[in-house]
């Protein structure tokens, strides 16, 4: 018979129980957040797009209109930086009517009918020099009559390059030419033609100009004008 002194053997590792014999489980504490670097890059795309236009970085990433003609400038005796559109067919495709001169420059015809005769002594091949064609400008699509464009070095150079003799229209590479053209007059009403075959139109007075200093500054405007044929 056990003594007052003595006690229960208790089972090595048992610990004291609350009612219902559950033990008490400690709650685990949960880590605390951490941005991984899909969420940071994240972060850091949303403020730039929020920052960066009000900022003068902003300012680089801004797309730019093209400057348009200035026909303020276009003034018989002034000079005025012109860009106009071309393909290499434009060489024979373009076409003005008028019986009137402008020291010693004409339309390729003189009614819709008659072709100017050859000058006496003119050169058999000088790139229309004398000649005067029908152009649209870059990027405001405006008429310019212009007299002598394929002499300049770097246009007869992309003609020679880029003959279109048997070449598709819409396989040649639309261009952009800026030259310095001073106006040496006005032709009143000339017609207009801008491929053999098309009927001849009116578009009002045409300034007349005589390209200097020309050059090639886009090889590729084919999104920016409608083509004429």
């Amino acid at each position: 018979m056990a003594t007052s002194g003595e006690s229960k053997a208790r089972p090595r590792g048992a610990r004291g129980t609350k009612s219902g014999g559950r033990s008490k489980r400690r709650k685990r504490r949960e880590p605390a957040p951490v941005a991984t670097g899909r969420f940071v890059t994240a972060a850091v795309i949303l403020a730039a797009l929020i920052l960066v236009p009000f900022s003068p970085l902003g300012n680089l990433f801004v797309l730019r209109e093209p400057d348009t003609a200035d026909h303020g400038n276009w003034k018989v005796g002034s000079t005025a930086p012109v860009k106009v559109t071309l393909v290499t067919a434009d060489f024979d495709r373009l076409f003005c009517a008028s019986d009137k001169e402008i020291e010693g420059k004409r339309c390729a015809f003189k009614t819709e009918q008659e072709r100017w005769p050859r000058q006496e002594q003119a050169p058999l091949d000088d790139n229309k020099k004398d000649v005067i064609q029908p152009y649209r400008t870059w990027p405001d699509n405006s008429l310019i009559l212009l007299t002598g464009l394929w002499a300049e070095p770097e246009v007869a150079l992309r003609l020679h390059q880029e003959p279109p003799a048997g070449v598709a229209l819409d396989k040649l590479a639309r261009f952009v030419v800026e030259c310095q053209v001073k106006f040496i007059g006005s032709l009143p009403a000339p017609r207009l033609r801008w491929a053999p075959g098309d009927r001849w139109i009116n578009e009002g007075d045409a300034m007349v100009g005589l390209p200097r200093e020309c050059k090639v500054v886009s090889g590729d405007a084919s999104d920016e004008v409608e083509d004429e044929s």
